[in-house]
């Protein structure tokens, strides 16, 4: 290895006691750290990311195996395990100081200045929350001419400001000293690491190419798979749409492709990355802000209607119109520049039927009524920019069946996922034991109208209502 010093990692397993037993997280890790080398490390939740970076640091010791460093490595960077809790900032930059032999005066002026935490030094670090311990932590590193930098998850602390002076800090002033990041954002690591690595069921595959390491995590995570989505509350509308931003962020496959689609954004390709946002949107119809990206990838392309639909969607799910209002506006200027219709409807604290709809309102409502039948993308869109509230788009379609039900490639047998997500639109006037049966009963589209009707499912749908009552007796005859 280099006179400049190295990590070497051989053999390293780490076990914990459990109730059930001893579990191991690291089998059998093995790799070299060279000056100047950035060791990038992919790995789902619980995999062992954090644990191994513990270990690397002297923090923990491995269970067996050896670690040997001859370089001066730091602590992770968003560890704050370091720190005397009874302390305060000032202390423990004292304390810290003392022991690297520094002069504390500049260094206390270089953690105020760039630690922002203010008279929050001068209080006990125990009382500080985890973002300001990982603040101090990372200015105190920066004080500390370390030669390996052990960076956990840095990005999850702090404002995008506070993100550009760690990463001056870090890639610019301190761009020859080696280091070992983690990070949930591949993006990251592809744009700051040289060397590459995928942690799972606690073995370590290395990797000189980022393109080959990223399918392999993809291949680890399901994100090339049917595999099925995060749990979604489906009690309601309101609180489905909520759950869904959380569900999808937290899970890997739909963070991957909407990572892929970013990465193609920013190659300017607007098709492909349109493609890959739209399979995140498959999994998680609901989640709002990636439907403003799919619209600006529409836009890129010259698909203004599709924009569009993407742009409302998003505005019906709750982005602000703020944020996607000169973007709506360009692409409906584009088709004719149809004022008339450009007009927004902005959701409210009220029930279901009052919301404006979204595309995945108008596909679910639009099978419920008309089956597989297809459908244009000028009719969604019509749809969108003429009702205002989901009772009238529904109402409308439900007048539409009703003009054909005499045609029987229409399709009635009901889906059953996609009876729950009715139960979920039409479901809050029914009790939890009426939810429940509707989707265990209904198999068909004439027993979804039939119990809706006779539950007052409805009664926050008085036009859709009356589309029904009317349809209900077409079927009925």
């Amino acid at each position: 290895m280099s006179d400049a010093g190295s990590i070497e990692v051989r053999d390293v397993h780490k076990s914990y006691p459990t109730r059930f037993g001893e579990k191991e997280v690291l089998r059998g890790i093995d790799f070299d750290l060279a000056k100047g080398e950035r060791l990038g490390i992919l790995g789902r939740n619980g995999a062992g990311k954090s644990t191994l970076i513990r270990l690397i640091s002297g923090a923990e010791k491995p269970t067996s195996g050896k670690i040997e460093r001859t370089m001066a490595v730091s602590w992770p960077l968003a560890f704050g395990g370091a720190f005397q809790p009874q302390l305060t900032g000032i202390d423990n930059i004292r304390f810290i100081t003392s022991i690297y032999d520094q002069d504390f005066e500049r260094n206390l002026a270089f953690v105020e200045e760039f630690a922002e935490l203010g008279p929050y030094l001068n209080e006990p670090v125990r009382s500080y929350s985890s973002g300001m311990r990982a603040r101090l932590a990372f200015a105190i590193s920066m004080i500390i001419e370390f030669d390996c930098f052990l960076i956990d998850e840095i990005g999850a602390v702090g404002d995008a400001r506070f993100h550009d002076r760690c990463n001056r800090e870090l890639f610019e002033v301190r761009g020859d000293r080696a280091m070992i990041i983690i990070s949930h954002d591949a993006g990251y690591i592809r744009e700051h690491c040289n060397r590459w690595a995928v942690l799972h069921d606690g073995k370590l595959s290395l990797f000189d190419e980022f393109e080959a390491t990223y399918e392999s995590y993809k291949e680890l995570i399901g994100a090339n798979s049917q595999s099925k989505p995060q749990t979604v509350s489906w009690t309601n509308r309101a609180r489905m749409i909520e759950s869904s931003q959380h569900a999808a962020l937290s899970d890997e496959r739909f963070r991957a492709l909407a990572q892929q689609g970013d990465w193609a954004r920013d190659q300017r390709q607007w098709q492909r990355a349109a493609e890959y946002y739209a399979e995140a949107l498959r999994f998680y119809p609901y989640q709002r802000s990636y439907w403003a990206q799919l619209g600006h990838m529409h836009k890129e392309q010259g698909e203004f209607a599709d924009s569009e639909i993407a742009y409302r969607t998003s505005v019906a799910l709750g982005e602000p119109l703020a944020d996607v209002r000169p973007h709506i506006e360009h692409v409906v200027k584009q088709q004719a520049g149809d004022y008339y219709y450009a007009a927004m409807h902005l959701p409210d604290s009220g029930p279901a039927a009052s919301q404006p709809p979204a595309k995945p309102d108008f596909e679910l409502l639009h099978w419920f009524m008309q089956g597989d039948q297809p459908y244009e993308t000028s009719d969604c869109l019509a749809m969108m920019r003429t009702h205002p509230t989901l009772d009238a788009l529904c109402a409308d379609l439900a007048g539409k069946l009703a003009m054909a039900i005499a045609d029987r490639s229409i399709a009635d047998e009901a889906e059953p996922h996609r009876i729950r997500a009715l139960a979920c639109l039409f479901g809050e006037r029914l009790s939890d034991k009426a939810r429940t049966d509707f989707e265990a009963q209904c198999s068909a589209r004439s027993d979804m109208v039939a119990f809706l009707m006779q539950h007052g499912a409805l009664s926050d749908w008085p036009k859709t209502k009356a589309a029904m009552s009317a349809l209900n007796s077409q079927i009925a005859a």
